[in-house]
């Protein structure tokens, strides 16, 4: 029961909305969790019976990159030198998105808010404490409800039944809020939040993109080099060609493609790569083995596996009862101790990594790099 309640805390942790960092990676030794960097060195020693990833968050041009951990079933926050920025005393934590500020239940099951540097900026006297619009915080006690800003300053008493949220004024930069109970409803306004920060800064980065000139094979329609040109069902000009019982692919509109020699030839999918256009995936087959082949007859994975199955940013790998991971990205093949795959994670900069599990019921990471992130 321990390990599924392990498993379930990593799920969630991951689930969270935040821009996560690929820096470091969660990488578990003895049933302990700590980080590592992307090829599996050691940065934060296993020492947490779980952790949640990396995840930054930004005011102005200052940023705050902090990881949930967990210990004893209490849940806090460390920054990315290990640093203890909320001890782990929590039963739940909640960081608030563009701010420093966290939501945080405490063993008594209080909600209050604190900074990144535990320091409590609503006290914990609150049933529950939810974040809404203008960077608000509605807050539950006794049934009733009030509201707080931004900085934790109650600016609607905790004394109504209902608080309704109604519009937002730019000349005057206030808010409208319905507010109700059994003696009144009226009208209340607070001060706009809708951009804390004293300075907002966006850019678009530049985008470069570079033209594939490898094309392997081009197709005349009067060539000699095929017999038969099969189209490939909904794919109106993606064909496989066949010749004396070979065949080979041709891409007709992006002129891609290879002369038959493959005994057994299947389309198997398609991507687009910003960085040099579409990618085709193409299955072969020998002595009842599966393997890949790209647009331009590369073999990525040679004949010898019994399945090949696709999957979000990688395929699935069945070879002599074992599992295993090809990478889509880096075409790096990755097979483990594992016999389960539980979930794919998209980090910034579309670093993949898979969650698995192994017979023991046991979890850890493996990259697109071919890291596994476990001793």
């Amino acid at each position: 029961m321990k390990k599924r309640i392990l498993t379930l805390t990593l799920l969630v942790s991951i689930a969270f909305g935040y821009s996560q960092n690929s820096e470091l990676i969660p990488f578990v030794s003895n049933s302990k969790w700590g980080f590592s960097d992307r090829n599996g060195k050691l940065k934060i020693q296993p020492v947490y019976d779980s952790v949640g990833f990396f995840n930054t968050t930004s005011i102005s041009l200052k940023y705050l990159t902090f990881a949930y951990v967990y210990q004893n079933k209490k849940m806090g926050v460390i920054d990315t030198q290990n640093k203890i920025l909320l001890p782990i005393t929590y039963h739940h934590i909640k960081n608030i998105d563009e701010t420093f500020h966290f939501i945080a239940i405490n063993e008594a099951g209080k909600s209050g808010l604190v900074s990144n540097e535990n320091r409590v900026l609503i006290p914990f006297e609150y049933d529950r404490i939810d974040e809404v619009v203008n960077f608000s915080f509605v807050l539950r006690k006794n049934k009733k409800l009030g509201l707080a800003d931004v900085n934790g300053k109650i600016v609607i008493p905790v004394v109504y039944d209902q608080i309704v949220f109604i519009d937002s004024n730019e000349s005057t930069r206030k808010c409208r809020w319905r507010v109700s109970n059994e003696k009144v409803t009226d009208y209340l306004y607070t001060d706009s939040y809708e951009n804390p920060n004293d300075e907002v800064y966006q850019t678009v980065g530049s985008i470069e993109t570079t033209e594939s000139n490898s094309t392997s094979y081009v197709l005349d329609e009067n060539s000699k080099d095929y017999e038969e040109k099969i189209p490939i069902r909904y794919e109106s000009s993606i064909f496989l060609l066949r010749k004396k019982n070979l065949f080979g692919f041709w891409d007709a509109k992006e002129k891609i493609g290879f002369k038959p020699k493959f005994k057994n030839l299947e389309y198997f999918f398609n991507s687009y790569d910003f960085n040099i256009g579409k990618k085709h995936y193409l299955l072969i087959q020998e002595n009842n083995k599966k393997g890949l082949v790209d647009g331009q007859g590369k073999e990525l994975l040679a004949p010898e596996y019994d399945d090949i199955n696709k999957e979000f940013r990688y395929l699935k790998l069945t070879r002599n009862s074992e599992t295993g991971v090809f990478f889509l990205s880096t075409n790096k093949v990755v097979f483990s101790n594992f016999n389960e795959i539980k979930k794919t994670i998209e980090l910034d900069n579309d670093y993949v990594l898979v969650l698995v599990s192994n017979a023991e019921d046991s979890y850890y990471y493996i990259g697109e790099n071919g890291v596994v992130f476990k001793d």
